[in-house]
Protein backbone atom coordinates (compact mmCIF):
# COMPACT_ATOMS: atom_id res chain seq x y z
CA UNK A 1 0.00 0.00 0.00
CA UNK A 2 2.90 2.18 0.80
CA UNK A 3 4.58 1.45 -2.78
CA UNK A 4 1.28 2.40 -4.09
CA UNK A 5 1.37 5.45 -2.46
CA UNK A 6 4.59 6.43 -3.23
CA UNK A 7 4.20 5.90 -6.80
CA UNK A 8 1.26 7.69 -6.86
CA UNK A 9 2.35 10.56 -5.10
CA UNK A 10 5.39 10.43 -8.07
CA UNK A 11 2.63 9.90 -10.85
CA UNK A 12 1.07 12.78 -9.99
CA UNK A 13 4.41 15.32 -9.78
CA UNK A 14 5.25 13.94 -12.95
CA UNK A 15 1.93 14.65 -14.65
CA UNK A 16 2.06 18.10 -12.95
CA UNK A 17 5.72 19.05 -14.56
CA UNK A 18 4.08 18.07 -17.75
CA UNK A 19 1.44 20.82 -17.30
CA UNK A 20 3.94 22.89 -16.11
CA UNK A 21 6.17 21.93 -18.98
CA UNK A 22 2.71 22.64 -21.52
CA UNK A 23 1.72 26.35 -20.11
CA UNK A 24 5.39 27.40 -20.03
CA UNK A 25 5.19 26.35 -24.01
CA UNK A 26 1.62 27.59 -24.94
CA UNK A 27 2.67 30.99 -23.64
CA UNK A 28 5.46 31.14 -26.59
CA UNK A 29 3.20 29.97 -29.54
CA UNK A 30 2.04 31.99 -31.91
CA UNK A 31 -1.53 31.27 -32.11
CA UNK A 32 -3.15 33.50 -34.36
CA UNK A 33 -3.06 37.29 -36.34
CA UNK A 34 -0.38 39.35 -35.32
CA UNK A 35 0.14 37.01 -31.96
CA UNK A 36 -1.12 36.72 -28.79
CA UNK A 37 -2.21 40.02 -28.32
CA UNK A 38 -2.84 41.11 -31.60
CA UNK A 39 -0.31 43.56 -31.22
CA UNK A 40 2.68 42.19 -32.99
CA UNK A 41 4.75 42.14 -29.52
CA UNK A 42 5.98 38.86 -28.40
CA UNK A 43 7.44 38.60 -24.80
CA UNK A 44 10.08 35.81 -26.53
CA UNK A 45 13.68 36.30 -24.72
CA UNK A 46 17.15 35.08 -25.14
CA UNK A 47 17.57 35.80 -29.06
CA UNK A 48 20.47 36.81 -31.46
CA UNK A 49 20.51 40.73 -30.83
CA UNK A 50 23.08 41.43 -33.43
CA UNK A 51 23.29 39.35 -37.31
CA UNK A 52 27.02 39.78 -38.47
CA UNK A 53 28.25 37.90 -41.87
CA UNK A 54 29.13 35.31 -38.88
CA UNK A 55 26.48 35.34 -36.61
CA UNK A 56 23.21 35.15 -38.34
CA UNK A 57 19.87 33.76 -38.03
CA UNK A 58 20.08 29.65 -38.77
CA UNK A 59 17.43 27.84 -41.70
CA UNK A 60 16.28 25.53 -40.36
CA UNK A 61 13.68 24.46 -43.32
CA UNK A 62 11.62 25.74 -46.11
CA UNK A 63 8.62 24.63 -47.45
CA UNK A 64 7.42 25.88 -50.89
CA UNK A 65 4.49 23.79 -51.53
CA UNK A 66 1.93 26.48 -50.53
CA UNK A 67 0.38 28.31 -53.10
CA UNK A 68 1.09 32.14 -54.21
CA UNK A 69 -1.10 33.41 -51.66
CA UNK A 70 -0.44 35.98 -48.88
CA UNK A 71 -1.86 34.27 -45.53
CA UNK A 72 -0.68 34.66 -42.12
CA UNK A 73 1.26 31.55 -40.04
CA UNK A 74 0.04 30.62 -36.29
CA UNK A 75 2.06 28.26 -34.07
CA UNK A 76 1.02 25.90 -31.49
CA UNK A 77 4.33 23.66 -29.84
CA UNK A 78 5.80 21.87 -32.97
CA UNK A 79 2.89 22.34 -35.08
CA UNK A 80 2.64 24.93 -37.96
CA UNK A 81 -0.58 25.91 -39.40
CA UNK A 82 -1.34 28.00 -42.84
CA UNK A 83 -3.68 28.94 -45.59
CA UNK A 84 -2.43 28.27 -49.45
CA UNK A 85 -3.86 27.38 -52.57
CA UNK A 86 -4.24 23.19 -54.29
CA UNK A 87 -6.07 22.43 -56.97
CA UNK A 88 -7.53 25.77 -57.44
CA UNK A 89 -9.03 25.60 -53.72
CA UNK A 90 -7.65 27.51 -50.67
CA UNK A 91 -6.56 25.11 -47.84
CA UNK A 92 -5.62 24.91 -43.98
CA UNK A 93 -1.36 23.58 -44.25
CA UNK A 94 -0.57 21.75 -41.79
CA UNK A 95 3.52 21.54 -41.21
CA UNK A 96 5.66 19.57 -38.92
CA UNK A 97 8.11 22.34 -37.25
CA UNK A 98 11.10 20.10 -36.93
CA UNK A 99 10.95 18.76 -40.80
CA UNK A 100 9.06 21.41 -42.35
CA UNK A 101 6.93 18.93 -44.20
CA UNK A 102 3.48 18.96 -44.85
CA UNK A 103 1.31 17.21 -42.74
CA UNK A 104 -2.08 17.42 -44.02
CA UNK A 105 -4.03 20.18 -46.08
CA UNK A 106 -7.86 20.49 -45.63
CA UNK A 107 -9.93 22.63 -48.26
CA UNK A 108 -11.83 25.25 -46.99
CA UNK A 109 -13.55 27.32 -49.89
CA UNK A 110 -12.83 28.87 -53.21
CA UNK A 111 -9.67 31.23 -53.95
CA UNK A 112 -11.18 34.60 -54.89
CA UNK A 113 -8.91 36.79 -56.05
CA UNK A 114 -8.40 40.60 -56.29
CA UNK A 115 -8.93 43.07 -58.86
CA UNK A 116 -7.48 45.83 -57.41
CA UNK A 117 -4.07 46.28 -57.42
CA UNK A 118 -4.01 48.04 -53.74
CA UNK A 119 -1.83 45.04 -51.35
CA UNK A 120 -3.29 43.85 -48.84
CA UNK A 121 -2.41 40.45 -46.07
CA UNK A 122 -4.88 37.60 -46.18
CA UNK A 123 -6.44 35.79 -43.80
CA UNK A 124 -4.53 33.91 -40.10
CA UNK A 125 -5.73 30.96 -38.98
CA UNK A 126 -6.83 31.15 -35.36
CA UNK A 127 -5.91 28.30 -32.66
CA UNK A 128 -8.00 28.00 -29.88
CA UNK A 129 -7.91 25.01 -26.86
CA UNK A 130 -8.20 21.57 -29.51
CA UNK A 131 -9.58 23.43 -32.38
CA UNK A 132 -8.34 25.81 -35.45
CA UNK A 133 -10.75 28.15 -37.45
CA UNK A 134 -9.78 29.71 -40.78
CA UNK A 135 -11.65 31.71 -43.10
CA UNK A 136 -11.71 31.59 -46.92
CA UNK A 137 -11.37 34.38 -49.30
CA UNK A 138 -14.73 33.47 -50.69
CA UNK A 139 -16.50 33.61 -46.68
CA UNK A 140 -16.14 30.42 -45.43
CA UNK A 141 -15.95 30.14 -41.79
CA UNK A 142 -14.31 26.88 -41.06
CA UNK A 143 -13.80 24.63 -37.35
CA UNK A 144 -11.49 22.07 -37.66
CA UNK A 145 -9.48 19.70 -35.22
CA UNK A 146 -6.22 21.36 -35.20
CA UNK A 147 -4.36 17.66 -34.67
CA UNK A 148 -5.57 15.93 -37.53
CA UNK A 149 -8.07 18.58 -39.69
CA UNK A 150 -10.97 17.15 -39.09
CA UNK A 151 -13.95 19.30 -40.12
CA UNK A 152 -16.27 19.97 -37.33
CA UNK A 153 -18.56 22.78 -39.17
CA UNK A 154 -18.58 25.76 -41.30
CA UNK A 155 -20.72 28.54 -42.36
CA UNK A 156 -20.51 31.22 -45.15
CA UNK A 157 -20.49 34.95 -44.28
CA UNK A 158 -22.91 35.47 -47.34
CA UNK A 159 -25.13 32.90 -47.25
CA UNK A 160 -25.52 32.44 -43.87
CA UNK A 161 -24.55 35.18 -42.03
CA UNK A 162 -26.07 37.61 -45.13
CA UNK A 163 -22.56 39.34 -45.55
CA UNK A 164 -21.35 41.36 -48.67
CA UNK A 165 -17.68 40.61 -49.98
CA UNK A 166 -15.30 43.46 -49.84
CA UNK A 167 -13.53 43.88 -52.79
CA UNK A 168 -11.10 40.80 -53.84
CA UNK A 169 -12.56 38.91 -50.92
CA UNK A 170 -12.45 38.63 -47.35
CA UNK A 171 -8.92 39.36 -45.50
CA UNK A 172 -9.79 38.93 -41.61
CA UNK A 173 -8.66 36.51 -39.44
CA UNK A 174 -11.78 35.03 -37.35
CA UNK A 175 -11.55 35.85 -33.58
CA UNK A 176 -12.14 33.27 -30.51
CA UNK A 177 -13.19 34.56 -27.45
CA UNK A 178 -14.67 31.61 -24.96
CA UNK A 179 -17.16 30.06 -26.79
CA UNK A 180 -17.69 32.53 -29.46
CA UNK A 181 -15.77 32.59 -32.72
CA UNK A 182 -16.36 37.12 -34.02
CA UNK A 183 -16.23 37.61 -37.98
CA UNK A 184 -17.15 40.94 -39.69
CA UNK A 185 -19.84 39.84 -42.72
CA UNK A 186 -20.12 43.40 -43.50
CA UNK A 187 -23.35 43.02 -45.00
CA UNK A 188 -26.08 45.87 -43.68
CA UNK A 189 -27.19 43.56 -40.98
CA UNK A 190 -24.59 41.81 -39.41
CA UNK A 191 -21.75 43.86 -39.51
CA UNK A 192 -20.19 41.82 -36.72
CA UNK A 193 -21.77 38.63 -35.73
CA UNK A 194 -20.89 36.22 -32.87
CA UNK A 195 -21.45 32.58 -33.22
CA UNK A 196 -21.45 29.45 -31.19
CA UNK A 197 -18.02 27.93 -31.71
CA UNK A 198 -18.91 24.11 -30.93
CA UNK A 199 -21.30 24.32 -34.32
CA UNK A 200 -24.68 24.37 -33.20
CA UNK A 201 -25.48 27.26 -35.55
CA UNK A 202 -26.50 29.70 -32.92
CA UNK A 203 -25.63 33.42 -33.15
CA UNK A 204 -24.95 34.58 -29.87
CA UNK A 205 -25.58 38.50 -30.93
CA UNK A 206 -25.30 40.20 -34.59
CA UNK A 207 -24.56 44.43 -34.22
CA UNK A 208 -25.88 46.15 -37.15
CA UNK A 209 -24.43 49.54 -38.37
CA UNK A 210 -24.33 48.98 -42.21
CA UNK A 211 -20.97 49.43 -42.40
CA UNK A 212 -18.97 47.38 -45.16
CA UNK A 213 -16.60 45.01 -43.89
CA UNK A 214 -12.91 45.99 -44.40
CA UNK A 215 -9.64 44.47 -44.56
CA UNK A 216 -8.08 43.82 -41.36
CA UNK A 217 -9.30 42.03 -38.13
CA UNK A 218 -10.87 42.80 -34.85
CA UNK A 219 -9.24 43.42 -31.67
CA UNK A 220 -10.59 43.40 -28.22
CA UNK A 221 -10.18 46.36 -26.11
CA UNK A 222 -11.57 47.46 -22.71
CA UNK A 223 -12.52 51.04 -22.32
CA UNK A 224 -13.44 51.53 -18.40
CA UNK A 225 -15.17 48.37 -17.34
CA UNK A 226 -16.59 47.66 -20.30
CA UNK A 227 -15.22 45.36 -22.90
CA UNK A 228 -15.36 45.78 -26.58
CA UNK A 229 -14.19 44.57 -29.73
CA UNK A 230 -13.24 47.20 -32.34
CA UNK A 231 -12.86 46.33 -35.84
CA UNK A 232 -11.56 49.14 -38.77
CA UNK A 233 -14.48 48.34 -41.60
CA UNK A 234 -14.87 49.85 -44.78
CA UNK A 235 -15.90 53.14 -43.26
CA UNK A 236 -14.04 53.82 -40.40
CA UNK A 237 -13.43 52.45 -36.69
CA UNK A 238 -16.03 50.33 -34.49
CA UNK A 239 -16.63 49.48 -31.09
CA UNK A 240 -19.19 46.98 -29.59
CA UNK A 241 -20.15 45.88 -26.83
CA UNK A 242 -18.87 42.18 -26.02
CA UNK A 243 -22.19 41.07 -24.02
CA UNK A 244 -24.78 41.87 -26.38
CA UNK A 245 -23.22 43.34 -29.27
CA UNK A 246 -24.70 46.40 -29.02
CA UNK A 247 -22.84 49.31 -30.71
CA UNK A 248 -21.08 51.80 -28.90
CA UNK A 249 -18.85 54.08 -31.10
CA UNK A 250 -17.95 55.01 -34.60
CA UNK A 251 -14.85 57.27 -35.54
CA UNK A 252 -14.57 57.70 -39.10
CA UNK A 253 -11.95 60.15 -39.88
CA UNK A 254 -8.85 57.95 -40.43
CA UNK A 255 -10.88 55.52 -42.82
CA UNK A 256 -9.53 56.37 -46.68
CA UNK A 257 -12.97 56.84 -48.84
CA UNK A 258 -12.46 53.59 -51.35
CA UNK A 259 -13.05 51.76 -48.03
CA UNK A 260 -9.82 49.91 -48.55
CA UNK A 261 -8.33 50.57 -44.55
CA UNK A 262 -5.50 47.66 -44.27
CA UNK A 263 -3.45 49.18 -41.55
CA UNK A 264 -4.50 47.24 -37.90
CA UNK A 265 -5.57 49.67 -35.23
CA UNK A 266 -3.91 49.99 -32.37
CA UNK A 267 -5.73 50.05 -28.90
CA UNK A 268 -4.12 51.78 -25.73
CA UNK A 269 -5.97 52.54 -22.47
CA UNK A 270 -8.72 54.58 -23.15
CA UNK A 271 -7.80 55.35 -26.67
CA UNK A 272 -7.35 53.75 -30.43
CA UNK A 273 -5.28 54.40 -33.52
CA UNK A 274 -6.08 53.86 -36.87
CA UNK A 275 -4.47 55.10 -40.11
CA UNK A 276 -4.82 54.79 -43.73
CA UNK A 277 -3.65 56.73 -46.86
CA UNK A 278 -6.21 59.46 -45.59
CA UNK A 279 -4.49 59.84 -42.90
CA UNK A 280 -4.12 58.92 -39.29
CA UNK A 281 -6.29 59.99 -35.99
CA UNK A 282 -6.14 59.10 -32.58
CA UNK A 283 -9.17 58.85 -30.36
CA UNK A 284 -10.53 58.78 -27.01
CA UNK A 285 -13.63 56.97 -26.02
CA UNK A 286 -15.27 57.27 -22.79
CA UNK A 287 -18.11 56.18 -21.48
CA UNK A 288 -21.08 59.30 -21.17
CA UNK A 289 -23.93 58.18 -19.12
CA UNK A 290 -25.26 54.95 -20.42
CA UNK A 291 -23.77 55.38 -23.86
CA UNK A 292 -20.25 56.37 -25.08
CA UNK A 293 -18.79 58.93 -27.01
CA UNK A 294 -15.33 60.19 -28.76
CA UNK A 295 -13.18 62.80 -28.47
CA UNK A 296 -10.55 63.07 -30.72
CA UNK A 297 -7.02 63.57 -29.46
CA UNK A 298 -4.78 64.20 -33.02
CA UNK A 299 -5.86 63.38 -36.24
CA UNK A 300 -2.28 64.44 -39.13
CA UNK A 301 -3.71 63.97 -42.48
CA UNK A 302 0.07 64.10 -43.22
CA UNK A 303 0.67 61.21 -41.66
CA UNK A 304 -0.80 58.19 -43.22
CA UNK A 305 -0.15 54.06 -43.43
CA UNK A 306 -2.04 52.81 -46.42
CA UNK A 307 -1.31 49.25 -45.68
CA UNK A 308 1.46 46.85 -43.50
CA UNK A 309 1.77 47.30 -40.20
CA UNK A 310 2.01 49.76 -36.73
CA UNK A 311 4.06 48.68 -33.77
CA UNK A 312 3.49 50.49 -30.64
CA UNK A 313 6.48 50.66 -28.21
CA UNK A 314 6.16 52.75 -25.27
CA UNK A 315 5.09 56.32 -26.71
CA UNK A 316 6.37 55.57 -29.93
CA UNK A 317 5.06 54.36 -33.00
CA UNK A 318 6.85 52.78 -36.20
CA UNK A 319 5.31 52.14 -39.17
CA UNK A 320 6.44 52.85 -43.28
CA UNK A 321 5.30 54.73 -45.91
CA UNK A 322 5.70 56.27 -49.42
CA UNK A 323 6.54 59.95 -47.92
CA UNK A 324 8.92 59.13 -44.93
CA UNK A 325 10.35 55.82 -45.57
CA UNK A 326 10.29 54.06 -42.00
CA UNK A 327 9.28 56.21 -39.78
CA UNK A 328 8.38 57.04 -36.06
CA UNK A 329 6.00 59.16 -34.38
CA UNK A 330 4.65 59.66 -30.82
CA UNK A 331 1.26 57.78 -30.02
CA UNK A 332 -0.10 60.72 -28.04
CA UNK A 333 0.76 64.04 -30.19
CA UNK A 334 1.03 62.42 -34.16
CA UNK A 335 4.03 64.80 -34.20
CA UNK A 336 6.73 62.77 -36.30
CA UNK A 337 9.98 61.90 -34.20
CA UNK A 338 12.23 60.53 -37.31
CA UNK A 339 12.41 59.18 -40.53
CA UNK A 340 14.83 57.40 -42.20
CA UNK A 341 14.82 56.18 -46.59
CA UNK A 342 17.74 54.58 -46.09
CA UNK A 343 15.74 51.10 -46.26
CA UNK A 344 14.16 52.56 -49.16
CA UNK A 345 16.84 54.14 -50.88
CA UNK A 346 15.80 52.12 -54.11
CA UNK A 347 12.87 52.73 -54.36
CA UNK A 348 12.95 56.38 -53.85
CA UNK A 349 15.57 56.69 -56.56
CA UNK A 350 13.53 54.99 -59.41
CA UNK A 351 9.95 55.62 -60.39
CA UNK A 352 7.54 52.90 -60.42
CA UNK A 353 5.04 51.61 -63.14
CA UNK A 354 2.45 49.85 -62.23
CA UNK A 355 1.06 49.70 -66.21
CA UNK A 356 4.31 47.11 -66.80
CA UNK A 357 2.87 45.10 -64.41
CA UNK A 358 1.49 41.41 -65.72
CA UNK A 359 -2.36 40.98 -65.75
CA UNK A 360 -2.82 37.38 -63.64
CA UNK A 361 -4.53 34.45 -66.08
CA UNK A 362 -7.85 32.99 -64.58
CA UNK A 363 -7.70 29.81 -63.29
CA UNK A 364 -9.83 27.14 -64.92
CA UNK A 365 -8.69 24.35 -62.41
CA UNK A 366 -12.06 22.77 -60.71
CA UNK A 367 -11.56 22.42 -57.13
CA UNK A 368 -10.11 18.48 -56.30
CA UNK A 369 -11.56 17.97 -53.49
CA UNK A 370 -14.78 19.41 -51.31
CA UNK A 371 -16.17 20.06 -47.89
CA UNK A 372 -17.50 16.70 -46.22
CA UNK A 373 -21.26 16.25 -46.91
CA UNK A 374 -21.25 15.28 -42.97
CA UNK A 375 -21.08 19.41 -42.23
CA UNK A 376 -24.68 21.07 -42.63
CA UNK A 377 -24.93 24.40 -44.02
CA UNK A 378 -27.21 26.34 -42.33
CA UNK A 379 -30.55 28.62 -43.96
CA UNK A 380 -29.41 31.42 -45.87
CA UNK A 381 -32.01 33.42 -43.80
CA UNK A 382 -31.31 32.55 -40.08
CA UNK A 383 -33.91 32.71 -37.20
CA UNK A 384 -32.73 31.42 -33.72
CA UNK A 385 -34.73 31.46 -30.41
CA UNK A 386 -32.42 31.90 -27.40
CA UNK A 387 -33.39 29.79 -23.80
CA UNK A 388 -33.59 32.35 -21.06
CA UNK A 389 -32.36 31.78 -17.79
CA UNK A 390 -35.83 30.71 -16.13
CA UNK A 391 -36.14 27.91 -19.39
CA UNK A 392 -38.68 29.88 -21.41
CA UNK A 393 -38.24 31.16 -24.69
CA UNK A 394 -35.81 34.26 -24.91
CA UNK A 395 -35.31 36.06 -27.52
CA UNK A 396 -35.12 35.44 -31.73
CA UNK A 397 -32.32 37.05 -33.58
CA UNK A 398 -32.84 37.19 -37.35
CA UNK A 399 -30.50 38.05 -39.82
CA UNK A 400 -31.89 38.56 -43.52
CA UNK A 401 -29.37 38.20 -46.42
CA UNK A 402 -28.10 40.91 -48.44
CA UNK A 403 -30.12 42.39 -51.41
CA UNK A 404 -29.51 41.02 -54.87
CA UNK A 405 -30.60 44.09 -56.24
CA UNK A 406 -28.80 47.07 -54.13
CA UNK A 407 -27.72 50.11 -55.95
CA UNK A 408 -24.35 49.88 -56.02
CA UNK A 409 -22.84 53.42 -55.01
CA UNK A 410 -19.75 54.83 -56.55
CA UNK A 411 -16.69 54.34 -54.60
CA UNK A 412 -13.82 56.54 -54.45
CA UNK A 413 -11.17 54.44 -56.31
CA UNK A 414 -8.54 52.63 -54.26
CA UNK A 415 -5.24 54.34 -53.29
CA UNK A 416 -2.34 54.14 -55.09
CA UNK A 417 -0.26 50.67 -54.38
CA UNK A 418 1.87 51.95 -52.16
CA UNK A 419 6.05 51.03 -52.89
CA UNK A 420 7.53 51.65 -49.56
CA UNK A 421 5.49 48.78 -47.16
CA UNK A 422 6.91 46.91 -44.18
CA UNK A 423 5.39 44.20 -41.86
CA UNK A 424 6.78 43.89 -38.71
CA UNK A 425 7.13 42.05 -34.90
CA UNK A 426 8.63 43.31 -32.25
CA UNK A 427 10.72 41.38 -29.84
CA UNK A 428 13.53 42.21 -26.54
CA UNK A 429 13.37 45.72 -27.25
CA UNK A 430 14.24 44.80 -31.29
CA UNK A 431 11.80 45.21 -34.51
CA UNK A 432 11.97 42.47 -37.37
CA UNK A 433 10.56 44.56 -40.05
CA UNK A 434 9.97 43.37 -43.63
CA UNK A 435 10.17 45.45 -46.18
CA UNK A 436 8.71 46.06 -49.55
CA UNK A 437 12.41 46.07 -50.94
CA UNK A 438 12.41 42.21 -50.17
CA UNK A 439 14.83 42.48 -46.93
CA UNK A 440 14.30 41.05 -43.36
CA UNK A 441 16.07 43.94 -41.17
CA UNK A 442 16.50 43.48 -37.51
CA UNK A 443 16.48 47.06 -35.70
CA UNK A 444 16.41 49.10 -32.32
CA UNK A 445 12.78 50.14 -31.46
CA UNK A 446 13.95 53.46 -30.11
CA UNK A 447 12.95 57.26 -30.10
CA UNK A 448 16.83 57.81 -31.47
CA UNK A 449 16.63 57.33 -35.20
CA UNK A 450 17.19 54.38 -37.19
CA UNK A 451 19.71 51.71 -35.56
CA UNK A 452 20.12 48.87 -37.47
CA UNK A 453 21.89 45.53 -36.15
CA UNK A 454 21.39 43.10 -39.08
CA UNK A 455 20.04 42.54 -42.53
CA UNK A 456 19.01 39.52 -44.37
CA UNK A 457 17.99 38.84 -47.80
CA UNK A 458 16.31 35.80 -49.44
CA UNK A 459 17.08 34.71 -53.04
CA UNK A 460 13.21 34.03 -52.91
CA UNK A 461 11.81 37.36 -51.18
CA UNK A 462 10.26 39.69 -54.01
CA UNK A 463 9.33 43.27 -54.06
CA UNK A 464 6.22 44.50 -52.22
CA UNK A 465 4.11 44.02 -49.49
CA UNK A 466 5.01 40.97 -47.51
CA UNK A 467 3.21 38.63 -44.59
CA UNK A 468 3.82 40.19 -41.38
CA UNK A 469 7.13 37.86 -39.80
CA UNK A 470 6.03 35.38 -36.76
CA UNK A 471 8.36 34.77 -33.64
CA UNK A 472 7.61 31.84 -31.44
CA UNK A 473 9.48 29.64 -29.29
CA UNK A 474 13.06 30.73 -30.07
CA UNK A 475 12.07 30.64 -34.64
CA UNK A 476 11.52 33.15 -36.97
CA UNK A 477 8.75 32.38 -39.49
CA UNK A 478 8.98 34.00 -43.10
CA UNK A 479 5.97 33.24 -45.58
CA UNK A 480 6.98 34.66 -49.54
CA UNK A 481 4.45 33.44 -51.93
CA UNK A 482 4.52 29.51 -51.86
CA UNK A 483 7.30 29.27 -49.69
CA UNK A 484 7.68 29.55 -45.94
CA UNK A 485 10.72 29.47 -44.32
CA UNK A 486 11.99 28.45 -40.58
CA UNK A 487 14.92 30.26 -38.98
CA UNK A 488 16.60 29.80 -35.28
CA UNK A 489 16.74 33.21 -33.63
CA UNK A 490 18.20 31.55 -30.22
CA UNK A 491 21.54 32.75 -29.15
CA UNK A 492 22.88 29.73 -28.00
CA UNK A 493 25.71 31.99 -25.77
CA UNK A 494 23.01 34.12 -23.62
CA UNK A 495 21.51 30.55 -22.93
CA UNK A 496 23.90 29.03 -21.45
CA UNK A 497 24.67 32.13 -19.42
CA UNK A 498 27.85 34.11 -21.06
CA UNK A 499 27.52 37.18 -23.01
CA UNK A 500 26.05 39.94 -23.50
CA UNK A 501 22.16 39.57 -21.72
CA UNK A 502 22.53 36.19 -20.09
CA UNK A 503 20.63 37.42 -17.41
CA UNK A 504 17.20 38.08 -19.68
CA UNK A 505 18.10 34.72 -21.40
CA UNK A 506 17.78 32.46 -18.43
CA UNK A 507 13.90 33.32 -17.95
CA UNK A 508 12.36 32.16 -21.29
CA UNK A 509 9.45 34.21 -20.57
CA UNK A 510 8.27 38.17 -20.27
CA UNK A 511 7.66 37.93 -16.25
CA UNK A 512 5.17 40.12 -14.64
CA UNK A 513 6.65 43.06 -16.87
CA UNK A 514 4.02 44.36 -19.30
CA UNK A 515 4.43 44.34 -22.84
CA UNK A 516 5.63 48.00 -23.94
CA UNK A 517 2.84 48.26 -26.44
CA UNK A 518 0.07 47.10 -23.98
CA UNK A 519 -1.99 49.36 -21.36
CA UNK A 520 0.25 49.78 -17.85
CA UNK A 521 -2.41 51.94 -15.63
CA UNK A 522 -3.70 49.87 -12.63
CA UNK A 523 -7.46 48.70 -12.94
CA UNK A 524 -7.41 48.04 -16.52
CA UNK A 525 -7.48 44.75 -17.50
CA UNK A 526 -5.55 43.89 -20.60
CA UNK A 527 -7.27 41.65 -23.18
CA UNK A 528 -5.33 38.97 -24.66
CA UNK A 529 -6.47 36.48 -27.56
CA UNK A 530 -7.72 33.11 -26.18
CA UNK A 531 -4.70 31.16 -24.61
CA UNK A 532 -4.36 27.48 -26.29
CA UNK A 533 -6.12 25.53 -23.60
Amino acid sequence: MKNLRVRTICFSLMLGSLFLAAGAAAAADWPCWRGANRNGLSSETGLLREWTETVQPTLVWKNTTLGQTMNGVAVMGNLVYTIGTKGGAECVFCIDNQSGKTLWTRPIGKSVGGKSKFPVQRSTPTLYKDFLYALSSSGNLVCMQAGNGAVRWNMNLIMNLGGIMPPGGYCESPYVDGKWVIVCPGGPNSTMVAVDRYGTGRIVWAAKTGMPAGFSSIVKASFGREHQYVSFSAEGLVGVKVKGGDVRWRYEAPAHESGYNACPPIWFGQTMLASSAAGTGCVWVQKDGTAYKTSEVWFNEDLKVPTGDMIKVNDCVFACNDEDGLLCFNYKTGEKIWSDKTLFAEAFEEEVDDSKSKSRKKRTTALNETLPESVGIFSPILAQTEAAEDGKTGRTIEIAPAPKNRKKAKKALPPETPVCMGTMAYAEGLLYLRTSMGELVLLDASPDGLKIRGRIRIPQMKKGLAVTPVIANGYLYLREGASLFCFDLRDQSRRSGAGEGSTEGEDGGNGKKALPGMPEKEGVKRRTAPGLG
